[in-house]
């Protein structure tokens, strides 16, 4: 009988066919008054891409930086004016496809300050939420429809090429957490729960 060698160990990549934008972001976060605090921001109502929107710092990974995490600590420099010296990296979270048009790849991180130098004209405010609150509370949960029509030009002969209105597959849900005026949902909130989890059994 024939024997295969396995193959030596290797980084396993994203390998997609979406036309997705890849982004990464930091989940910060700090210790005020007494205990562990998650750190949002408020992105400026001048964007034209989810103007006032809760997010945590992050964007697209450029071509110029090495890696998924130099991206979010880059992005998180920017956009909060945190020297590199007080971001203290903890590890990687699951990275999450969105039906939106991207992908992200977030990373959880202890700041040592909360003195921040906002760029405004991507950063209206920040807010901080203890992590205990979380533990209190449920999101909401809220269902999108998800639909697909084929694009002008679809070659012709597949059974998608007769379609010609949109047509339903499936459905997602978006979790929605509100605290006090603000609310934490989408994307944000799911990875702020896959952080919690990954927390959790990291601390057992």
């Amino acid at each position: 009988m024939k024997t295969f060698k396995p193959w030596p160990d290797r980084i396993v990549r994203q390998n997609t066919c979406m036309n997705t934008r890849a982004c990464a972001v930091l989940v910060p976060i700090i210790y005020k008054d007494g205990e562990e605090q998650a750190v949002f921001e408020v992105r400026s109502s001048k964007l034209g891409w989810q103007p006032g929107d809760v997010c945590f710092p992050g964007g697209r990974i450029d071509d110029g930086d090495d890696s998924a995490l130099e991206a979010a600590l880059r992005e998180t420099q920017e956009e909060l004016g945190v020297d590199a010296a007080h971001i203290h990296v903890w590890g990687p979270l699951d990275y999450m496809e969105s039906p939106v048009g991207v992908t992200v790849w977030p990373f959880a991180a202890y700041m040592d300050t909360d003195d921040f130098i906002l760029s405004r004209g991507e950063v209206d405010h920040t807010f901080t939420v203890p992590l205990s609150w979380f533990d209190d509370h449920e999101p909401e949960i809220g269902r999108v429809e998800l639909a697909t029509r084929p694009a002008p030009g679809f070659p012709k002969g597949l059974d998608i090429s007769n379609q010609t209105g949109w047509k339903q597959r499936r459905t997602y849900n978006v979790k929605i957490y509100t605290y006090e005026n603000y609310k934490i949902w989408g994307i944000t909130a799911h990875i702020l729960d896959n952080f919690r989890g990954i927390r959790a059994i990291i601390q057992q």
